[in-house]
């Protein structure tokens, strides 16, 4: 469970700094609308006003091995899922991509793929915990609800606490985000100490 958790996060940090990303993503949504999902997209050089130039294609299964780098397998699944993201769920498909575009992807690709390798040898199983610990964490207070009248509620009862260094009272749009914030850690501390039971010796 550590080990997907810190493979996940730096997948998602690799992929999201690579430098061909937004060019790629932009000329993928572009031609996108343009394809039935049957065929082979041509997206270089492509003229939005024209009909994109397209060609049969066969498409392998996600456990294709698209590529490798120092022995390590590249693995179609993981260029399909960099695709539907980076068009939005039109494309999905890496193999209707032209050759020129997929050895672009295939070379970013070794980079999140050696992340993984090295992050596998070099984080300690402490540093693993942790991380996990804080994703976790993070995934649960994203997903706890606070209501605008919970937030407006919180802030008239602890007005005077939010003010600046000068003593001016804060307006409630400036503290929203906080006050959200913390009735999501106070909600998910009670909800994670609900049934906790605590014993001291």
């Amino acid at each position: 469970m550590v080990k997907k958790v810190i493979i996940t996060l730096v997948i998602s940090l690799a992929v999201s700094s690579l430098s061909y990303a937004d060019e790629l993503k932009n000329s993928l949504l572009s031609s996108a609308s343009s394809s039935n999902g049957s065929d082979m997209v041509d997206l270089d050089n492509l003229n939005v006003g024209a009909k994109p130039k397209v060609v049969q294609h066969k498409s392998r299964s996600g456990k294709a091995i698209i590529g490798t780098v120092n022995g390590y397998n590249i693995r179609k699944i993981k260029a399909d899922k960099f695709l539907k993201i980076a068009t939005k769920g039109k494309i999905k498909d890496f193999d209707r991509l032209p050759k020129k575009q997929r050895e672009e992807i295939v070379k970013n690709l070794a980079a999140t793929t050696l992340i993984e390798v090295r992050s596998r040898k070099e984080v300690t199983k402490a540093e693993k915990n942790k991380l996990a610990a804080q994703y976790w964490m993070s995934k649960k207070l994203k997903s706890i609800k606070v209501s605008k009248t919970e937030a407006k509620k919180f802030y008239n009862k602890n007005k005077k606490a939010f003010k600046d260094k000068k003593g001016k009272q804060l307006t409630f749009k400036k503290v929203e985000e906080y006050i959200i914030m913390t009735i999501r850690q106070q909600k998910f501390s009670k909800n994670l100490m609900k049934k906790a039971k605590i014993v001291i010796k």
